[in-house]
């Protein structure tokens, strides 16, 4: 493990945990191959091997160079998602132990066992202080280019939707990552019609990389082509019926505006949208019927 290394540090993360009597196995001990399963999930999905080693390394010292504070900023919430998504995998086993006759529940006379409801309460709780972690994580990612270039950085970004509060959007309160993925998924398939059909495939690249960077870089026209695409298809996504004139409303404009989308006017997209006039000439041959 490199990001959360003592007891001392995983305790910060998770309140409510009682103080370790002497001769006890330590919270931290307890969660070890929850932690390690933890980082690795997070390296898989979310921060490739390179940064994710660049941000175990980083120190609180570091904030005077802007770049260090970059990397610092985002040593938190990774923390965070670790210890809560570990101590998440870590709750159904944490009550029990093998006995040479079975499994046991750890009890005493001064505490009692927590009910189902209570156990499915916390858990609930741990997967939203997770995934709000996650979202905010995500953020702080997208300004990293080397990150937009790695393997995890371009699943998110191949929809106009690379971050969770896509779900927000959709009402969606619970199991939020979870919840992404599926959309995710649905998404691209949506938006690669949309592509094929009205706003090319070279164009929606665009689109994806001026949401990534949070519109940073990105006209007042474009901007509302963007936000007008991303409304149709919450439609789409919640199975609602869009009129395809509302995609050519957003065509025309893109048409009429040659500087502004230069990458849909160079695609053979376009070419649907312009299809060659005959025009009679003279000298040119016919046919007598």
């Amino acid at each position: 493990m490199q990001i959360i290394t003592s007891d001392e540090q995983l305790r910060k993360l998770i309140p409510h945990v009682l103080a370790t009597v002497e001769g006890e196995a330590t919270l931290f001990e307890k969660l070890t191959p929850f932690l390690e399963t933890s980082e690795e999930w997070l390296r898989q999905n979310f921060i490739p091997d390179d940064l994710f080693e660049t941000i175990a390394a980083a120190s609180e010292a570091a904030e005077s160079a802007s770049d260090s504070a970059a990397i610092v900023a985002l040593k938190k919430p990774v923390e965070k998602v670790i210890a809560t998504h570990a101590f998440m995998s870590a709750v159904p086993s944490l009550d029990l132990v093998l006995t040479p006759n079975g499994f046991g529940i750890v009890s005493n006379t001064n505490i009692v066992p927590a009910s189902k409801e209570r156990i499915e309460r916390l858990l609930d709780s741990l997967e939203a202080e997770r995934d709000t972690n996650l979202e905010q994580l995500l953020l702080r990612l997208a300004s990293q280019g080397d990150w937009q270039q790695s393997t995890q950085g371009k699943f998110f970004a191949a929809t106009l939707f690379p971050f969770m509060s896509l779900c927000r959007r959709l009402a969606i309160r619970e199991h939020v990552w979870d919840e992404y993925q599926h959309l995710h998924d649905r998404l691209i398939k949506i938006e690669n019609v949309l592509a094929d059909t009205y706003f090319s495939q070279e164009q929606m690249t665009v689109f994806r990389q001026h949401v990534m960077n949070q519109m940073r870089e990105c006209s007042t026209l474009e901007e509302h082509v963007i936000r007008s695409l991303q409304s149709l298809e919450m439609m789409l996504v919640s199975d609602m019926q869009v009129h395809p004139q509302s995609f050519y409303d957003l065509v025309n404009i893109i048409r009429e505006h040659e500087e502004t989308f230069p990458a849909w006017h160079s695609s053979d997209t376009a070419k649907l949208y312009s299809p060659a006039v005959f025009v009679n000439k003279k000298k040119a041959g016919g046919y007598w019927f």
